[in-house]
């Protein structure tokens, strides 16, 4: 059966910078995303050769149309994650273009004090948040890279599916699982990364409540967990993190547990800049950068009472920590240049 060329159009159209998605409909329509901007037009042969084309890339899609099917396409050194969905009318398939290396902290605008800040724990959990295509995957692959580069040792990483791939070297072994290839679910992986002998446990995304749980537990038990998890803002992330284990907050044992073991929160989100896409940041830490790493007490006890007003509060005061608002950083990228005033 004839199929789209596929490769050759993703090829056409990711070679433009800014482009973070394309998404083909069965209809025929074509969306490109770029600089934050979409861009849709109307191509025939989409639609024409539209079940030859889900056969030849989406071979083994469940018997279940209801059940989305998510696959990495190779091109040579060109990867993409690529989403096929049912919808009203049709299907549609959700193409992400991957990085074809890994940016460091700096190509990446990341605060400069961030990498020495992370390799510097030596256990608990630090998160990565934001929306879906705000960069927490480049963030995380760039903190492995340092870390690998770096101290080195072992590194288990959790994903669905893999998204950048991580060499050993002589200092660093990375273990890189697919789940529902390499392990059955998030929950279990965190389980046998435990017995892994790893330094850091990573896990591209928290979203069910076993797989929080055992991420509490394996950040309690001396490991450093770092995790993605879709929220909006770093005082409120523990919130929600707990939330995914008991959506009424009343569960006053992982608050402590999570009050005892959390790091820092990263929050992030990319805004249209003068030359492509750059990221803005909120940032909520836990230890006293300025006072060899000591523990901020009050920031803690707040997070242990759920005071979460307060916890925003303490960010905001720890500016000179190395902390910060969505507006400072915004306000940080207009004074260099970087974006217009919003």
């Amino acid at each position: 059966m004839d199929f789209f060329p596929l490769h050759e159009v993703l090829g056409k159209l990711t070679s433009e910078p800014g482009t973070t998605d394309i998404t083909f409909t069965s209809r025929g329509e074509v969306g490109v995303r770029q600089n934050m901007r979409m861009a849709v037009q109307t191509m025939e042969p989409v639609r024409l050769l539209w079940p030859g084309t889900v056969e030849h890339f989406f071979p083994n899609r469940p018997q279940d149309r209801r059940v989305g099917q998510t696959i990495m396409l190779v091109d040579g050194p060109r990867r993409y994650r690529a989403t096929l969905t049912m919808e009203e009318g049709g299907e549609a398939i959700a193409i992400r273009p991957l990085p074809l290396r890994i940016r460091t902290a700096k190509e990446l605008r990341l605060p400069e004090f961030l990498v020495p800040y992370v390799l510097g724990l030596k256990g608990g959990m630090f998160l990565i948040g934001g929306v879906t295509g705000s960069g927490k995957s480049s963030t995380l692959a760039s903190l492995v890279n340092a870390f690998r580069e770096g101290a080195g040792g072992t590194v288990v990483t959790l994903e669905k599916p893999i998204e950048v791939l991580h060499a050993g070297n002589e200092k660093t072994i990375v273990h890189q699982r697919e789940v529902g290839r390499d392990v059955v679910s998030y929950a279990d992986g965190l389980h046998e990364a435990m017995h892994q002998n790893p330094d850091w446990i990573v896990v591209q995304e928290i979203r069910h409540p076993a797989e929080a749980e055992t991420a509490l537990a394996a950040a309690l038990s001396g490991h450093l967990v770092l995790a993605s998890i879709h929220a909006f803002t770093a005082a409120t992330t523990p919130q929600r993190y707990l939330s995914i284990i008991n959506p009424t907050l009343e569960d006053v044992g992982a608050r402590d547990a999570l009050a005892s073991c959390l790091e820092g929160v990263l929050l992030q989100r990319l805004v249209e800049g003068y030359e492509g896409l750059v990221p803005v940041f909120e940032i909520m830490l836990m230890r006293n950068i300025e006072r060899r790493m000591e523990r901020i007490n009050a920031m803690e006890n707040n997070l242990r009472l759920g005071n979460w007003v307060a916890l925003r509060q303490d960010t905001e005061a720890g500016r000179r920590l190395g902390m910060c608002l969505w507006q400072d950083s915004l306000q940080e990228r207009i004074d260099a240049g970087l974006i217009p005033e919003q």
